[in-house]
C-alpha cells in the first residue's frame, strides 16, 4: 500500500483557481500511472472559507482501494496532493505530472508504505508548518464496514473532531485488481479531507485526516480510536507544508489592493 504526498508552494494563482485544469489532472493522472478509478472526479470550489485565505478547489477521485485528493489554496498560492493505491506506482512520474500541471517554485514529495509497520511520528511545528496529517493503519478491524454505518460515522466525524464539513460523505463499494472487496469513505472538510478504506476479507483498514490548521492530537486520536476499532492500530502524525511561514505568498488584502491608485492623489 503506497501513499504519495506532494506539497507545492509559490505557484500560479490562476492555475489553482482553474476548475477545468484540475478536473483534467484528476482524470489524466490515474490513467497515466495505470491506476483504476472507481468514479469520475468530484470537484468542490470553495470560496467562503472559515479563513479568507482558504479559498480554492478541493477535489477527489476514489481509485479501486485508494484515492487521489488535491487541495489548492489560490490566495496562498500552494497546493497539497495525496495519491494512495494498494499496489505500487511510479511516484516520480506522478511528481512530473503534478509539476507540469501545477508548477511551483518550492515542491516537497514523500512516500509512505502503509502496513509496513514503519509509521512514525515526525516533528510538527504548528507555528511554522502548514498543518498536521494523521495516519492510522488498522489490523483486525472491527469498526463500521457497511455503507450505511460508514455514512453515519463520516456524517458525525467532522463535528466530533471540531472540523468544518463542506460536503456530505461519499461512500463507494467495489473490488480491487485482485478481486478483494473494498469499501471507501471520504468527506471534504474546510481544513482538507477525511478518508478511510476498509478491506473486509482481510480485516484491514487504513485511514487519514489532513488539516490545514493545528488540532489537539490527543483529543483527535481519542475520537478516532473509538470510531475505528481494531486489534492492532499503528498511528503517526506527519507535518504537511514544512516551513510554510517562510514559503507562503504574502498579499495585500483585497480592499487595500483595489485602492492603491489613491496613493497617487497625495503625491
Amino acid at each position: 500500500m503506497l501513499h504519495f504526498t506532494m506539497d507545492g508552494f509559490q505557484g500560479y494563482r490562476s492555475r489553482f483557481d482553474d476548475l477545468r485544469l484540475v478536473h483534467e489532472l484528476m482524470e489524466e493522472l490515474p490513467d497515466a500511472l495505470g491506476l483504476q478509478p472507481a468514479m469520475p472526479p468530484f470537484l468542490l470550489p470553495y470560496y467562503n472559507g472559515v479563513h479568507p485565505d482558504d479559498c480554492g478547489i478541493s477535489a477527489f477521485v476514489f481509485l479501486v482501494g485508494g484515492h487521489l485528493t488535491i487541495h489548492t489554496f489560490s490566495v496562498r498560492e500552494c497546493f497539497f496532493a495525496d495519491l494512495v493505491y494498494p499496489t505500487h506506482f511510479d511516484a516520480s512520474r506522478a511528481t512530473r505530472i503534478f509539476s507540469h500541471t501545477l508548477p511551483c517554485r518550492s515542491v516537497t514529495t514523500g512516500t509512505l508504505e502503509r502496513f509496513a509497520g514503519d509509521l512514525r511520528d515526525q516533528p510538527y511545528h504548528p507555528d511554522q508548518d502548514f498543518g498536521p496529517h494523521l495516519f492510522l493503519d488498522i489490523e483486525g478491524y472491527t469498526g463500521a464496514r457497511d455503507m450505511n454505518a460508514l455514512f453515519r460515522l463520516f456524517e458525525e466525524l467532522p463535528a466530533r473532531l471540531d472540523m468544518t464539513p463542506i460536503m456530505r460523505p461519499y461512500i463507494i463499494e467495489g473490488r480491487d485488481a485482485d478481486g478483494r472487496e473494498v469499501i471507501s469513505a471520504m468527506t471534504m472538510i474546510a481544513e482538507s479531507h477525511i478518508a478511510l478504506h476498509v478491506f473486509p476479507e482481510s480485516n484491514r483498514a487504513y485511514f487519514d485526516i489532513f488539516s490545514c490548521r493545528p488540532f489537539d492530537q490527543e483529543a483527535v486520536q481519542s475520537v478516532l480510536m473509538s470510531a475505528f476499532r481494531g486489534e492492532r492500530i499503528q498511528m503517526a502524525l506527519l507535518p504537511r507544508g514544512r516551513a510554510y511561514t517562510s514559503l507562503r505568498s504574502n498579499r495585500e488584502d483585497a480592499a487595500t489592493r483595489s485602492n492603491r491608485w489613491t496613493r497617487a492623489l497625495g503625491e
